[in-house]
């Protein structure tokens, strides 16, 4: 009997940041740190013997067994992959070098054939959490492809069947953004897109794999119906919207306040006058009606002021259930007519400005933090309002078409 020793490898990626180490190793040490530079989404703890679950946008599902963490001087641990158990272990140093800090990972215990797969990975999030700090530019989002769209719904033969498409799978269009690729393609709303460069789009997960092989500037192949037309285009994916970084938690306070207060004039204006049969008014079995599209808007304004309470914690959480029926159905029953509801919305914006003009500065002076909260609370929530406005709209033109006949 015979043993065949297989050789590892080590891969170094290293960096120079231009910030001191207390401020860089935020980082490396926290839950929401880890998903700054590095991952997309992450759960767990950085804890001497406790693990860290983080998912990459490229590189997939991983996990960090953490065997040794030395406060802003070394990170040791076991590297953990679905498919691979143990795929080596990894260092992390920082090195105080005048007014910056160097920083290295060394990644030991791999095959020859992950090495240059995991000095890739590390070089380029390295260089990313460089960008992030030293410009307050986060590379993930300027490179990132997007299609210009709002998405009605993911297709289901069921659904397919209710609004009369032809397919019976994929992205039915909500609305589409001027100049961008998806219009520049011809595709409109209401079309419904069944595939991206060759591969089948039928969920958020199927779309998210098409993007983490192309960046924004790629000319891609689409298919997608309009109407009952199958047709084929080619689609040069647009870079991501990119909102201007806010310098202070105020100065996101304000734009954000400013942004409610147009919001809430308009939505004022559109339910005016309105019966409340009209507001119940339901397109289709299964459908919002106006009402639970407001109760769901509350939802998310609290959904969203717990993730920003737990982010300043460090320890954020994902775990928005605006849509859940339940939590609807609870909703309407403390505030069952449009004032309460739309009041209710006030209030839930208004303590949201409150919270973001509480943000100590300590994550101010944290860029790549700054980048992440000028995201979420500009081009996020103003993509999400832009949706229900929209829907608002459409349901009330229904509803009053069905009250004419």
């Amino acid at each position: 009997m015979t043993t065949q020793v297989v050789s590892t490898q080590q891969v170094t990626a290293e960096v120079f940041i231009d910030a001191p180490t207390s401020q860089l190793y935020y980082h490396f040490s926290t839950l929401s740190g880890w998903i700054d530079w590095f991952a997309q989404k992450s759960m767990g703890y950085v804890s001497e013997r406790s693990i860290l679950q983080l998912h990459h946008d490229k590189a997939g599902r991983m996990a960090f067994f953490f065997r040794e963490i030395v406060p802003e001087k070394r990170i040791v641990f076991s590297f953990l992959t679905p498919g691979k158990l143990h795929a080596g272990d990894v260092e992390i140093s920082f090195e105080a070098d005048g007014q910056g800090t160097a920083i290295r990972v060394a990644h030991t215990g791999l095959e020859p054939e992950e090495a240059e797969q995991m000095h890739k990975l590390w070089q380029e999030s390295l260089n990313n959490l460089k960008e992030l700090v030293e410009l307050a530019r986060d590379p993930r989002l300027w490179n990132r492809p997007f299609l210009g769209v709002t998405v009605a719904d993911w297709v289901t033969p069921e659904y397919a069947q209710k609004h009369d498409l032809a397919a019976e799978s994929g992205m039915h269009i909500n609305s589409v953004f001027e100049g961008r690729g998806a219009a520049e393609a011809g595709i409109t709303a209401g079309d419904t897109m069944i595939s991206l460069a060759g591969q089948s789009i039928d969920d958020y997960e199927s779309l998210l794999k098409v993007y983490s092989q192309y960046q924004a500037g790629d000319t891609v192949d689409v298919e997608y119906y309009h109407g009952q037309e199958l047709r084929q285009a080619r689609l040069t994916l647009s870079s991501f919207p990119v909102p201007e970084v806010q310098a202070t938690a105020h100065d996101i306070a304000d734009k954000l306040d400013h942004f409610f207060q147009k919001v809430n004039q308009k939505l004022e204006q559109m339910l005016a006058g309105q019966n409340e049969a009209q507001m119940e008014y339901r397109p289709a079995a299964g459908e919002w009606n106006i009402k639970e599209v407001l109760a769901h808007m509350i939802a998310s304004e609290t959904d969203s002021i717990h993730w920003l309470g737990s982010y300043l914690a460090g320890r954020e959480v994902n775990a928005y259930t605006s849509a859940t029926p339940a939590r609807l159905k609870a909703l309407l029953q403390q505030y069952p007519n449009t004032n309460d509801l739309l009041q209710k919305l006030h209030q839930s914006q208004t303590e949201m400005v409150a919270l973001i003009n509480e943000i100590p500065a300590e994550v101010v002076n944290r860029k790549a933090s700054m980048v992440r909260l000028s995201f979420a609370y500009s081009l996020e929530i103003s993509m999400h309002y832009k949706e229900h406005l929209s829907q608002i709209s459409d349901n009330l033109e229904q509803a009053a078409d069905v009250q004419s006949r």
